[in-house]
């Protein structure tokens, strides 16, 4: 599992379980280092909407694309990568 995800999966249980412990949002906020909004959405948060992605996939998994997908990206990325009207630094 990627290091963020397990960083931000811990920071959401720490946040719900110092928030039962009748800590304010900005005190949580401060000791786990994040804002006092995210703190507010991951005490409202059930376990399964921590451990679960919005973009339909768990979290800490690599995306599954199928094979006709990976052709597409591929061929977009091979066709940037041969533009020469890309836009250079100054």
């Amino acid at each position: 599992m990627n290091k963020k995800l397990l960083k931000l999966k811990f920071k959401r249980k720490k946040a719900k379980e110092l928030h039962e412990k009748g800590w304010s949002n900005r005190k949580i906020a401060h000791h786990i280092l994040a804002s006092k909004n995210s703190v507010g959405k991951w005490v409202q948060m059930d376990e399964s909407e921590i451990s679960t992605d919005k973009r339909g996939w768990e979290k800490g998994k690599s995306r599954e694309y199928t094979p006709e997908t990976k052709q597409q990206i591929i061929k977009i990325i091979s066709s940037l990568a041969n533009t020469s009207s890309r836009k250079r630094g100054a």
